[in-house]
C-alpha cells in the first residue's frame, strides 16, 4: 500500500482547512492558553491520524516538541505576545493599531508555517515507529491523549480534546 506523502505543504493545507472549521480555532486556542498545548502539534497529531492512521507516542511528542522549541520560544511566542498586545481595543486608535495587528498576525502566521515545516522534517525519520490504528479517529484520540498525559494537563482537558477531534475530523 502506498502511504500518502509527508510534506510540509500538505500539512499546511490540512491545517488551514481544519482550523477554519466551526469551533476548531477556539478549542485549539483554549487548549494552548489554558493547558500549554502547542496548536501545531495538535494539528500534526490530527494530520498524521487522517493521512497515515498512526498515533504519536510520548517519545515522538517529546522529540517533536524539542525540534521546534527554538522556533516557538524565540519567534512564535514573542510574536504572539506582541500581536495580542497590539489588538485594537480603544476606538480612538483602532485604525492605526488594526493595521499593526494585521501585519503582526501575518508575520506570526508565517512563523507558524516555519514551525510546521520543522515538525514535518522531525517527523519523517521516525514515522515508521509510530503506532498504526484502525481509524483516523482512534489514531487522533491516542495521539492527543498521549500529548495530554505528556504535558501533565488536567484530566478535564480530555473533554476539549475530544471535541476538537469531532470538529476537526467531521
Amino acid at each position: 500500500m502506498n502511504e500518502p506523502a509527508i510534506d510540509a505543504e500538505a500539512f499546511w493545507a490540512f491545517s488551514l482547512e481544519v482550523y477554519a472549521k466551526p469551533q476548531v480555532a477556539e478549542l485549539c486556542i483554549a487548549l494552548q492558553d489554558e493547558c500549554g498545548f502547542d496548536v501545531n502539534l495538535l494539528l500534526l497529531g490530527l494530520w498524521v491520524a487522517v493521512t497515515q492512521r498512526k498515533a504519536l507516542d510520548a517519545e515522538r511528542i517529546r522529540e517533536l516538541r524539542e525540534a521546534v522549541a527554538p522556533l516557538n520560544d524565540n519567534l512564535v511566542q514573542p510574536l504572539r505576545r506582541v500581536r495580542r498586545w497590539a489588538k485594537p481595543s480603544d476606538p480612538v486608535i483602532v485604525t492605526a493599531r488594526y493595521k499593526l495587528y494585521g501585519a503582526l498576525k501575518q508575520v506570526e502566521l508565517n512563523a507558524e508555517r516555519l514551525v510546521q515545516a520543522a515538525l514535518v522534517e522531525a517527523l519523517r525519520p521516525g514515522l515508521a515507529r509510530v503506532d498504526e490504528m484502525p481509524t483516523p479517529q482512534a489514531a487522533a484520540r491516542a495521539s492527543l491523549e498521549r500529548y495530554r498525559q505528556f504535558l501533565e494537563a488536567p484530566d478535564a482537558a480530555a473533554v476539549p480534546l475530544a471535541q476538537l477531534i469531532v470538529r476537526a475530523l467531521s
